[in-house]
Parts: C-alpha cells; structure tokens; sequence
C-alpha cells in the first residue's frame, strides 16, 4: 500500500498514509482552490496517471517542474519511486531511500511493477485499467453517473464490460470463445476478400446444387467409360494385331530382298574397280628371250580386249545402277512399313476421342468440386461464426449475471447500512455490448452520486480491486446522515480509500470524529496543500 507521498511543493513536504481510509480535509466553510482535488490529482499521477499533468497544468506553470515521490510497502518492504512532470514517461525507483537516484524505468514498466506489488498479476488487465476507473477526481472523465463503469467518455461499453468481467475472474471461457470468434471473423474477411478479388468462385445454393448434380453426371459417365474401354482395347487391339502382324510380314520380305541386293551391288562395285586388260607393252620384253614370238597377233589379241572391257564395263555399270535404284526403293518401302507399325501401336495406346472426352469431364468435374467445397467452407466458416458468437453471448451473459448480482447484491446491503428507512438500490445490469446503472433517487446529482460511491465500495469490497479514490464532488448535496454513514463504511474498510471532503462539522458527531482521526493533511483558505497561492 501507499504510506508516504513526497514533493518539495507541498507546504507539508511529506504526506503519510494508513491502511482503510485517509481523509483529505478541507475547512468548514467548503474552501475551493486549496489543493483538495490536487492532492488526489497527485496521487493518481503516482498511480501511473497524466491527467494531473493536462487538467492541473496550473501547477507546473506556477511552481515550475518537480517531483512527486511515492513511497509503498508490501510485506514489510519500503518501496520509493521518483515521478517527475518534466520527463513523466520516466520513473526512478529508489529501493528504500528517497534521496537516491534510483535507477530509471519506463513508466509501463513500473505500472507493471505495482501490478504485481499489488498482486494483479494474474488479471489480464493494465494496472491503469484496473484502478482508473475508480479513481474519481474532479477533472477525469469518469464522473458521469450513467455511465460510471467508463474511463473515459469515448471509451466502449463493451471494454468495459470485458474488464470488469476480467476483474472478477469470470474471464477464462470468454477469451477461449472470443479467439475463436477473432478466428472464424478472420477466416471470413479472407474468404470474402478472395471473393471480390475474384481470386476464387463464389456462387449461389442453386449453382451449387446444380454442380452437385454435374459431378455426380461426371463421375457415371467416367464410370462408364471405364468399364468399356477394356472391351473397346481388346477390340482395336485385335485389329492392330492382324494389322501389324501384315506389315510385319512385308518389312520380312522387303528386308531378305534387301539382303539379296547389297552383296549383288557389292560385286558389280567390286568388278568395276578391278576391270582391267593386259597392254602389247607388257610382252615386249618376252621377245628377247622368245625371238620367235609374233608381236603383231598380241597387237590385235590387245585390241580385241579392250573393245571387250568398255563393252562389260558399261553392262556392269548399268547393273550398278538398277541394283542402286532397287535397294532405295526398298529403303522407302521399309520407312514407309515402320511408319504404318508406329501409327497402329499409337491408336490402341492413345485412342483420341476417348482421351479428350475423359480429359473435358475431368475439368468439368474438378471445376464443380472446387466451387462446392469453397461455398461448403463459406457455408462452414458462417455456421462456425454464427455458432461461436452464440456461445460467446451466452458464457457472457452467464458471466454479466453473475457479477451483476454479486455487485447488486452487495449494493443493496450498504444502502441498508447508510439509509435508516427503505430506498430503491441502484442497480448494474449488463448486457451484450452495453450496460445501465439505475441511480437512487436519480433526479439530483447528489443522489447520483452516492450510487456511484456504492457501486464504487460494493466492486472494493467483492474484488482484488487495490484502492479507491473519492474527491469531494461526490459528497455534494448528498444527505448529511448518509455521508456520515458512508464515512463508517470507508472506516470499516481494510484497502485503502482516499476521499476528499469539506465541513465536516456538519456531520454526525461519530462522522466528524473518523474525518479527523483518518486525516492525513487538512487544507484551508490559509493552509493550502502547495507553498505558493495563485488564485489572484
């Protein structure tokens, strides 16, 4: 808890602090501009607040920057932290002595700390988020009695409802079924992004029954085919096979006719390159070891064989020819014959009108599955959604009843406590996205504000809720009894409650006793809480 706040500007340097209630004291004749509301102001600037520096800008103006040092204790252990308005963002923690330096940490960083001094950690709330709210100083914007769950005035109902649902505990479930909402909202954004990108099909219930049917059409007919296609091979495969087994045949004979050729061209070749007779000039030589031969009868044996070879020579030559002519044909015959093989094998393998119906109806059929299946999961994500918002909406609303009739219920026992004959209780419900808080007597705003005091005390006294801090606009024009009576119910109170409040002579005597026994400084016209006074 907080037990000193420490500032060079105040005219009492340092202000110390109890468990339960600690009274703010203003004079009898309701003194304005003395430092009440400041005070508190201060305070929750050291709670981690900046409204201090925006609403009570006055301050700095007139006194210049400064410090505000809180000093806290948790089990027996001092904590001091430095908080100055020049560099606010940034907050010094001093361990046990407020005159050291003390390291610096972000201001996140020590809202965070006193979350967990405080023992918050386990809500999943900021430790602003918690204690904001009722944190109830002239100049926030939480003071509007219809609305008295709200920090702030744009603030939405529904975070509200989500924090004071998380404060109580009751949150566990809800976050469960709120990822699952984020997810499916998530999966449907995406879905009808794709839409209109026109990055996948959107249709209606009618095209998809209609595809329903196209598939269940493909599928027969695929069917179909599937259990003729063995009869239609055996059938073309027959056909193939005399087919081929024909040219087969016919490549045999253009092939042995082919072997019959080529030696026959071969010798034709060989006999033309090697045609030759024997020259008179080759036995000229004999005559000198046979002088009897006769020269001129070899002259005309020569002549004679050379008029036989140019006769042979162009027999052979014509051979060449007619055999050159046969094998190229042939040749072709035999291209021709592998081409008739190669077309016929082809026709039983790739039958063509089969394969490109077969290929169509695939397409047809792929096309329309696809399309269902996204509509089914457009239709599957919506059911989910609508599904997961229900349950939502349910686990939230046993969870707003819940806490409601605890806060009502607690309401209703301190409106025993403070008012002597019966009185309406104001009343919390909660809805959805929104809530209503029933003001007693709600035609002042005095009134107005005792139930929200209620409201305030009945939250402290049901949750792990730190403290409470009530400025004096509260009490105005609230009955005298009553605010005595409230007064003893801060007392009684083991958190602390910090209240700003005038004249308290004007209570009962029990009242005015608890005001100055809980005091922690006393403000008037001539004690003021800062030690320079402009208000002229």
């Amino acid at each position: 808890m907080l037990v000193e706040l420490h500032c060079e500007k105040f005219r009492k340097r340092k202000v110390e602090f109890q468990a339960g209630l600690n009274v703010v004291l203003g004079d009898e004749v309701a003194s304005n501009s003395i430092g009440k509301s400041t005070l508190l102001m201060a305070l929750d600037f050291i709670f981690g607040g900046d409204t201090f520096l925006e609403h009570n800008s006055d301050v700095m103006k007139e006194l210049g920057h400064h410090d505000y040092i809180a000093v806290f204790s948790f089990d027996g252990k001092r904590y001091a932290f430095r908080r100055n308005t020049v560099t606010p963002d940034l907050v010094h923690s001093c361990g046990e002595d407020i005159t050291a330096e003390g390291d610096p940490i972000t201001l996140d960083q020590y809202k965070a700390l006193l979350k967990t001094l405080y023992g918050l950690g386990d809500i999943d709330v900021t430790f602003r988020g918690l204690v904001s709210t009722f944190s109830r100083v002239w100049g926030k914007e939480n003071l509007d009695v219809k609305q008295p769950l709200h920090n702030a005035k744009n603030q939405k109902s529904s975070e509200c409802i989500e924090r004071l649902i998380k404060l109580y505990g009751h949150y566990e479930n809800i976050r469960e079924l709120s990822a699952s909402v984020k997810t499916l909202e998530e999966k449907k954004k995406s879905i009808n992004s794709a839409h209109k990108q026109n990055l996948i099909p959107k249709i209606t219930k009618t095209a998809y029954n209609e595809n329903v049917k196209a598939v269940a059409d493909v599928d027969r007919e695929i069917l179909e085919i599937k259990q003729d296609l063995a009869k239609y091979a055996v059938n073309i495969q027959e056909i193939v096979n005399r087919e081929i087994l024909e040219l087969k045949v016919d490549k045999d004979s253009l092939l042995r006719e082919k072997r019959k050729i080529l030696p026959r061209l071969r010798r034709v070749r060989n006999d033309l390159s090697s045609s030759s007779y024997v020259k008179s000039k080759a036995f000229q030589g004999l005559a000198k070891f046979f002088p009897e031969i006769d020269l001129d009868r070899v002259s005309q044996v020569e002549e004679f064989h050379s008029k036989i070879t140019k006769i042979l020579k162009k027999e052979l030559k014509e051979r060449e020819r007619e055999l050159a002519d046969q094998l190229v044909a042939i040749e072709e015959s035999l291209v021709s014959v592998d081409e008739k093989i190669n077309l016929a094998l082809s026709d039983v393998e790739n039958p063509g009108e089969i394969v490109d119906r077969v290929h169509d109806l695939s397409i047809k059929g792929d096309t329309a599955r696809k399309e269902n299946s996204i509509f089914e999961l457009n239709k599957e994500t919506a059911e989910g959604l609508k599904e997961a918002k229900a349950l939502l909406k349910e686990e939230k609303g046993k969870a707003s009843k819940l806490i409601s009739d605890i806060i009502n219920n607690k309401i209703r026992k301190l409106v025993d406590e403070v008012y002597d004959e019966y009185r309406r209780s104001p009343k919390l419900e909660i809805f959805d996205n929104s809530y209503t808080f029933t003001a007693v007597e709600d035609t002042g705003t005095g009134k107005a504000y005792s139930s929200m005091i209620l409201l305030d005390l009945a939250i402290l006294k049901t949750t792990s809720l730190p403290f409470l801090i009530h400025d004096s606009v509260l009490f105005k024009n609230v009955e005298n009894e009553a605010v005595a009576r409230l007064v003893d119910i801060y007392s009684q109170e083991a958190k602390q409650c910090f209240i700003a409040i005038d004249e308290a002579g004007k209570y009962a005597p029990h009242a005015n006793s608890i005001l100055y026994a809980k005091s922690v400084v006393r403000l008037s016209n001539n004690e003021q809480l800062y030690t320079k006074d402009w208000r002229t």
